[in-house]
């Protein structure tokens, strides 16, 4: 089984490009577009989709629609095609595999005025503590935030699940603990990487193959 991988530097320079990225998206998305307010966030969520939709593309399909599980994941229905998207400052990543869930995160790496606060609400004691004891706590606090996010995706249930229930170990990390209703540990497949400023994870709910990395640009996702 493998998943590829698309990423997508995103920046104000880009904004030239959006009317024509926008003609990839499909009318809802558009709608959902020109309702955002902040101009870094509407940039990110056009090249973000558009990015989705030209990963898509490349696996020979067009999606017109589509539907959202019971805790607002979204999939194409009737298709074995399982695909997540995040963005964060600066990049949008989108992955795409054959029949397995997977979950994709990316997080610009910045200091947090409430990293604390949002410390507490993620992660157990014990890793707050062995974040506080690392060199460069900012750096595994990203990391790991990441990796968990990523689970919580590839599970379907995103931020309705509990994050202080998953566990990881290791200088790179492994997953150890998630729910068991989500199988076992060692089943699962986890990549936790830096790419330039951001940190990118990436999980699925099976043992790949392999990761294959497309890096675009925003010009790549202009129709032809």
């Amino acid at each position: 089984m493998d998943v590829t991988v698309f990423l997508c530097p995103v920046s104000p320079a880009d904004d030239a490009l959006l009317p024509s990225i926008s003609a990839q998206l499909i009318a809802e998305e558009r709608a959902r577009a020109d309702r955002f307010v902040v101009q870094d966030a509407r940039r990110l969520y056009i090249v973000a989709h558009a990015l989705l939709h030209h990963a898509l593309g490349r696996h020979g399909v067009v999606a017109r629609e589509f539907a959202l599980n019971d805790y607002g994941k979204p999939f194409l229905p009737g298709t074995s095609i399982r695909f997540n998207v995040s963005h964060t400052e600066g990049l949008a990543a989108v992955a795409i595999a054959r029949e397995i869930e997977i979950g994709v995160d990316v997080e610009l790496v910045r200091d947090l005025r409430d990293r604390e606060s949002v410390a507490r609400a993620v992660f157990c004691q014990e890793e707050i503590e062995e974040i506080g004891k690392c060199r460069e706590p900012l750096e595994r606090f990203f990391q790991l935030w990441t990796a968990k996010e990523a689970v919580m995706k590839a599970t379907g249930l995103g931020f309705s699940m509990p994050p202080k229930q998953i566990g990881f170990a290791g200088h790179k990390p492994q997953l150890v603990a998630l729910p068991p209703d989500h199988g076992a540990p060692q089943d699962w497949w986890l990549e936790s990487t830096r790419i330039g400023a951001h940190w990118f994870a990436l999980a699925a709910r099976s043992r790949l193959n392999g990761v294959s990395r497309v890096d675009l640009c925003p010009s790549d996702l202009v129709p032809g």
